[in-house]
């Protein structure tokens, strides 16, 4: 079955050993909590790796509206798909310099270039086990709420790091050398801020 928000909804529900629902709006609690918690939990998890599946290229048009101060330029960022992390502008080899500040991305460069994270139109694009890895998140963060156990919470978030390791650990596979110690990287910061996962909250 092709994976979609409902799949994962009823995988994190069944982790839980809490009720299947047959829709998204079928009335009852499950959905209402699930269909509360999804964007967010989702958002959470694409934006702290730069996952492969999740991964899109667009070049920017400079906005009328420039900077007050600062910079020369600022580029409106992607909602199609919704840009929820920018992972380099015009290739890393080069020295602009740039940031993000609300939906702008501002810099002193004629042009713009960016491979960024992106809010996927279908989950169906994703990564099987980045799927996997979110619904254990998403278990995780609904286990009080529906089932009334912090223990069953706590086991939820400890399988949903052992998921999203398994995850990361294929999506490197599937780059050069170059992304894997760019990747590298984003595992040592996660080990070291946690990741939020003791907490489910991401801090970036």
């Amino acid at each position: 079955m092709a994976t979609s928000k409902l799949s994962i909804i009823n995988d994190a529900l069944t982790l839980l050993g809490a009720n299947r629902i047959t829709s998204l709006t079928d009335g009852s609690t499950e959905s209402a909590v699930m269909n509360q918690l999804f964007d967010s939990v989702q958002d959470a998890v694409l934006r702290a790796y730069p996952w492969n599946s999740a991964t899109y290229r667009r070049q920017l048009a400079a906005s009328t509206d420039t900077p007050v101060f600062g910079y020369s330029y600022k580029y409106q960022l992607p909602t199609d798909p919704y840009c929820l992390r920018v992972l380099e502008m015009n290739e890393t080899t080069t020295l602009d310099v740039w940031r993000v500040e609300g939906r702008f991305l501002l810099t002193d460069a004629g042009t713009c270039k960016i491979r960024f994270i992106g809010r996927p139109d279908s989950l169906g694009e994703i990564d099987s086990l980045l799927a996997q890895a979110l619904a254990a998140r998403l278990a995780a963060d609904a286990a009080y709420t529906l089932v009334q156990s912090n223990n069953l919470s706590q086991l939820m978030y400890q399988l949903y790091a052992s998921k999203l390791a398994e995850a990361q650990a294929i999506d490197q596979i599937e780059s050069s050398r170059d992304h894997f110690k760019s990747t590298r990287f984003e595992e040592v910061r996660n080990n070291a801020l946690g990741t939020g996962i003791r907490f489910g909250k991401a801090y970036w």
